[in-house]
């Protein structure tokens, strides 16, 4: 199955900015956004292990390279 977050940045039209690099980015992002959806104050800590674990997926596995 795939995570929440996975299928919502697999999902959305990134448009021009789906050629950047680090593009995994987005899944990092869904997660602070569901967070704070979910009632979290703003800015609060999220799940970093998991996010980055739903990264890795969303960049089919392999390694990332983002450095933000």
């Amino acid at each position: 199955m795939t995570p929440p977050r996975v299928e919502t940045a697999r999902e959305a039209d990134l448009g021009r900015f789906g050629e950047l690099s680090d593009v995994e980015r987005i899944v990092g992002n869904l997660h602070r956004a569901y967070a704070e959806l979910d009632g979290a104050e703003r800015g609060a800590p999220i799940d970093l292990v998991s996010a980055l674990l739903d990264m890795v997926t969303y960049n089919g596995g392999r390694r990332l390279t983002c450095h933000a």
